[in-house]
């Protein structure tokens, strides 16, 4: 029976002996730091931030290493500076090599969830994709998928944006498929969160203002 509980432990009497609940979350956590810094001794040959952009194909991966070894730095990528320069017409000369390396018609881009402006940290990711992906791509790209959680055809590139420096941060593509895995385990729920909540209250605040807020959700059929 649970005989004391507070915010620090929780203890459980079991067959005359205390279980202290805190301690034992403790050990789970350091165990769980010993295997993250032994799988990245392991993958150390992928572990280096050499490049700014890093390619996700779209091909099927099942583990790390796997995934690690697929992912293609791109370090003559480069993001659009304006709406107009990431159309094919219009585009900037190495906007428009990286436009016909990947197949893509214009560059989109989002933030990945939980790592958007409305995010507490220094590090916002983003991903670049053909924007008419929908209709143009038919690949499915499940890497792309883990990271954005929704449909992603075709290739797309992801970036870190060092908010503190002010621009894209060198990446590795450890790092990048760290971050696909564990969104595949659904690590990043309170970021989505916290972020989703920043959204509602800027929002919020928005319409105190007078300003006139549009809902882009789709009717109920």
């Amino acid at each position: 029976s649970f005989v004391g509980q507070s915010s620090a432990s929780c203890i459980l009497l079991l067959g005359g002996a205390m279980t202290n609940y805190n301690k034992w979350d403790k050990f789970a956590a350091h165990v769980a730091s010993d295997t993250d810094e032994e799988e990245e001794r392991e993958l150390k040959d992928f572990t280096q931030k050499r490049c700014r952009y890093i390619h996700i194909p779209p091909k099927e991966f099942v583990r790390k290493e796997q995934l690690c070894a697929l992912l293609e730095e791109d370090e003559s990528f480069r993001a659009p500076s304006s709406a107009s320069a990431a159309c094919a017409a219009e585009g900037e000369e190495e906007v428009q090599d990286g436009l016909k390396k990947y197949g893509w018609s214009a560059v989109g881009s989002q933030f990945i969830p939980g790592y958007g402006a409305g995010a507490s940290g220094d590090d916002l990711w983003r991903i670049f994709f053909d924007d008419n992906f929908l209709s143009a791509q038919k690949a499915p790209n499940p890497g792309a998928r883990a990271l954005l959680g929704t449909t992603s055809l075709g290739s797309m590139v992801v970036a870190c944006f060092d908010r503190s420096a002010g621009q894209d941060r060198p990446i590795s593509c450890y790092e990048v498929a760290d971050l696909i895995f564990k969104r595949q385990q659904g690590s990043d729920g309170e970021k989505i969160a916290y972020e989703a909540e920043k959204g509602k209250e800027q929002m919020a605040m928005f319409e105190k203002l007078g300003a006139q807020t549009v809902n882009l959700q789709p009717p109920e059929q």
